[in-house]
This record gives C-alpha cells, sequence and structure tokens, in this order.
C-alpha cells in the first residue's frame, strides 16, 4: 500500500489528492518538492507528514481566506514546511485570513460544549510555518475542554500575522520548544489555560499580547509562560509582553526580556518571577481591572541597567527581590 504523494513539479492543486489518501489511508506522506493547495481539510485521526525542508506545502495565491491545512479531531501534521507564498511576502500589516494551520470550532461560552464532538487533542510537531497573512497556526472557538487541544513543538513560525494566533475562546493547548520571528504578533493568545515552555517570540512587532480590551475575551489569560525569551521587538522598539484588561491572572517564570517593553494595562494577577533583563527594557503598569483589583508582581528580577518604570492609577503594583548589577535593590518610587 503506497503512503507516499510525489511532487508533480507543477503548480496545480493537490488538495483533493491528498484528502482522498487520508480518507482512504488515513495517512498522506508527502515527498521532497511542492505541493500547492487551495487548502486541505484532514478527516479525523489522520495524519500528513513531510520530509521535514525538502517537502513544501504551498497556499495558492488565490486562496484568500482559508489555511493551508484544516484539522480534524485526533490529526497530526509533522516534519513539513507549510508556506503561504512561494518567496517571503513582506510583514503583515494586520493579521489576516490566509492561516497555515487551522484548529477552529464553534463553541461559544453558552454552548461550549459543541467543540468535545468535534475537534478533539491534535498534534503540531517539526514544522516551519511562514508567509501568511493570519496565524502560522491559528485556534479559534475549540471551547473550554482540556479534550480539545494541540500539543505543538519543535516548531519555527515565521513571517506571519501572528506566529501564534489563539484568536478567540481556545483553550487548553500546549507549545514547547516553537520559535516565533518576524511576525506581526509572536503570539496572540486570547484564549484560557495555554502554556508556554522553552519558546522564543523575537524580532516581532509585539511578542505576546493577551487581548481583552474589547471586552469580548472574558476567559482569556490564567495560563503560564515557562522559560521563554522576549527579545529585539520591533527594531528594539517595541512591546515584548502586552496584557490588556485580564482578570483571571498570568504567570511568567524563567524568562529572558531584552530589548522590549512590558506593558500592563488594566488587569490583575499577572505575576513576573525570575527574569533576566537587558538594555532597552520599558515597564508600564496603567490602571486596574475594573471588578477584580490591580495586583501585578515583579520578583527576582535582574536588570542591566535599572528599566524606566511608569506606574499611573495602580497601588498594587510589587516589586519583590529586584536588583541591578551591582545588587542594589530596585525600589519603586
Amino acid at each position: 500500500m503506497n503512503y507516499i504523494l510525489e511532487s508533480s513539479k507543477d503548480k496545480r492543486d493537490r488538495s483533493r489528492e491528498i484528502e482522498k489518501m487520508l480518507r482512504e489511508l488515513g495517512v498522506c506522506i508527502l515527498g521532497s518538492g511542492d505541493f500547492f493547495v487551495s487548502g486541505v481539510t484532514m478527516p479525523d485521526r489522520a495524519t500528513i507528514k513531510g520530509m521535514g525542508g525538502a517537502t513544501r506545502l504551498i497556499l495558492m495565491e488565490d486562496v484568500t481566506d482559508g489555511a493551508a491545512i484544516t484539522l480534524g479531531s485526533f490529526c497530526t501534521v509533522k516534519d513539513i514546511s507549510i508556506v503561504g507564498a512561494e518567496a517571503d511576502i513582506e510583514m503583515p500589516s494586520e493579521v489576516g485570513t490566509r492561516h497555515g494551520i487551522l484548529f477552529r470550532g464553534n463553541a461559544t461560552e453558552k454552548d461550549y460544549a459543541l467543540s468535545n464532538s468535534q475537534h478533539k487533542h491534535g498534534i503540531i510537531n517539526s514544522c516551519f510555518i511562514s508567509s501568511f497573512t493570519g496565524g502560522g497556526i491559528t485556534c479559534d472557538k475549540t471551547g473550554y475542554s482540556p479534550s480539545s487541544s494541540l500539543t505543538v513543538s519543535d516548531c519555527h513560525i515565521y513571517l506571519c500575522g501572528a506566529g501564534i494566533n489563539i484568536s478567540d475562546f481556545s483553550e487548553y493547548h500546549e507549545f514547547t520548544n516553537v520559535l516565533c520571528t518576524r511576525n506581526r504578533y509572536g503570539c496572540i493568545n486570547n484564549g484560557g489555560n495555554n502554556v508556554f515552555v522553552n519558546c522564543g517570540f523575537n524580532s516581532n512587532v509585539t511578542g505576546f499580547i493577551i487581548d481583552n480590551s474589547k471586552g469580548d475575551k472574558n476567559n482569556n489569560s490564567h495560563g503560564s509562560v515557562v522559560g521563554c525569551t522576549f527579545n529585539h521587538s520591533d527594531n528594539n522598539n517595541g512591546i515584548g509582553i502586552y496584557i490588556r484588561n485580564t482578570r483571571h491572572g498570568y504567570v511568567f517564570t524563567g524568562c529572558q526580556l531584552f530589548f522590549s517593553k512590558i506593558i500592563i494595562e488594566t488587569s490583575t494577577k499577572i505575576l513576573f518571577n525570575t527574569f533576566n533583563c537587558g538594555r532597552n527594557v520599558e515597564i508600564i503598569v496603567n490602571g486596574k481591572h475594573a471588578t477584580d483589583g490591580g495586583l501585578v508582581v515583579f520578583e527576582n528580577f535582574a536588570f542591566n541597567p535599572l528599566p524606566s518604570v511608569t506606574v499611573t492609577d495602580n497601588d498594587a503594583v510589587k516589586f519583590i527581590n529586584c536588583f541591578d548589577k551591582d545588587g542594589n535593590p530596585f525600589v519603586l518610587d
């Protein structure tokens, strides 16, 4: 039984051939070369596998709204380059509608159980994803359920509207060893209970954002970021971490921040612990959450040099065990 699909060495749409193999065999192994698609929708319990960097799955230029790959339940995508154009695109000016990998349900806060029967656990491993106006990996409306989640590891996402785009109401995803570089946003995390370990959010315009500024992402935040880097944002003048109108809290620990700002607006229970901060670091905290307070804690920070710190309309900001390179304590004025 032949599980390998060879490149046709032309630009014809291979989507239906790939889908046919997935339906009939459960597996489609793409050989080396380029495979143009208008969008592959994976059936449940299917696997797409490539030959690493030798295989490119390319979303055709005339697809203005969609994804190169849309996941079903218990799907796996691994060892493949997934690109939105044959050559690098200009950095998107906003998050668009062409996505690399899409994990989408139709859950709502009133009926979140809908996702449980439609989108269960998926795996994305060892992929290079680039040149999409939307998310390199986009998760949307998959609901509250821990069994409706992704495990993503050892991927590099480059030159997209958002490297990781958890756009709305999508929870319990875990990202390990994921590098997001030169995207408009390294990560948009507007879902709850999402975890990021040993990831790099470097050289993006904004590295990592949680945004409920419009009041329509009520179940975002309450996750963790561990051992990650936020460096060189927007030519060393941008934002590494930006959190807006968040009420459930978030934990950042064991991270590094250079040439990037931290901005916290009208949020609470935002906890930073054990950070190494280098040059061009600025910290801005503005306001409290409208109903849940304004606790923001910076603990065990090493600064070189001391950052510019501005705190307005919030008396619940704490700096604990924070020092400059000479061991002098940082004291908030």
